[in-house]
């Protein structure tokens, strides 16, 4: 046998001992096998739940769209001792955020394991009314007469008739009167004893022609804060200034930061009521 057939022989030796060298499972724990795979006998974890029938354990995330299916979805899948509800706010942001974790960490009784893999969630942002948005969206944005007079009357039914205040039908007069004077000069403003202002305008062409209109200083407004929900009063202040002649007008919002917290607040008592379930203010991470 020359040198040439060894090396062969010798090659094919080794070919045959590598393809009888397999994986050496190291150990295993429920689905997951840690094996040692050649060359180098590198260790590697190998999960088979995808192999399985049914996964070995729940996990996942949903997002709900509204109070009543978040908490249906609270109680079908809430375990005792692990599921937590955690509520993160920023009333002057308006912003709301709801989340469920269902195998949260539990509390240390010395009886089970108080330990929880965190990753079998449920998350709810309430929507705003189409009303919040409006006058929220408007807030304290300068507006043209006749723009201020079309917000009036677009969101007329908004206005809440409440005592001191002026009612819907004063408004929409207020309303007319800033279309009827939009291309009319700003001349003065008198502020009356019942809290409104009484604004005077001429025509460019006639400094003698005079036409008045009165301005509420606040009003008030009854609106739902989320989709759905139950009106609340704001309370705003009407203001104006002159601009070369011409006058801008804009609302601001009372507190509405206050009237977002109570709102949710209601809204919070609803799902722990609902479901039972600790709920914590703060962010899950």
């Amino acid at each position: 046998m020359d040198n040439l057939e060894i090396k062969n022989s010798e090659t094919q030796a080794i070919v045959d001992l590598a393809s009888k060298i397999q994986p050496i499972e190291i150990a295993s724990r429920y689905n997951t096998r840690r094996v040692a795979l050649p060359p180098g006998w590198k260790l590697e974890d190998r999960d088979d739940e995808k192999l399985m029938s049914i996964p070995a354990r729940k996990n996942g995330s949903v997002t709900m769209h509204d109070a009543d299916s978040f908490i249906e979805y609270i109680n079908r899948h809430k375990e005792k001792e692990f599921t937590t509800i955690y509520c993160d706010t920023d009333y002057r942001k308006s912003k709301i955020d709801f989340n469920c974790i269902f195998n949260d960490h539990g509390p240390n009784t010395g009886e089970i394991d108080s330990q929880n893999w965190k990753d079998l969630t449920a998350k709810y942002k309430p929507e705003f009314s189409e009303e919040w948005d409006r006058w929220i969206g408007k807030n304290k944005e300068p507006l043209s007469q006749l723009s201020m007079a079309l917000f009036i009357e677009e969101n007329l039914q908004d206005i809440a008739a409440v005592d001191g205040y002026p009612t819907g039908q004063q408004l929409l007069e207020m309303a007319t009167s800033f279309q009827a004077n939009q291309d009319m000069r700003f001349k003065s403003a008198i502020r009356l004893q019942n809290g409104g202002v009484n604004m005077s305008f001429v025509q460019d062409d006639d400094n003698q022609t005079l036409s008045q209109m009165k301005l509420f200083e606040k009003i008030a407004i009854g609106i739902p804060v989320f989709w759905n929900g139950d009106a609340y009063q704001i309370t705003a202040r009407l203001r104006y200034r002159v601009k070369e002649g011409n006058l801008i007008f804009w609302y601001e919002l009372i507190r509405n930061d206050k009237v977002l917290e109570d709102a949710t607040k209601n809204m919070i008592n609803k799902i722990k009521i609902a479901t039972g379930v600790p709920l914590f203010f703060g962010a899950a991470n």
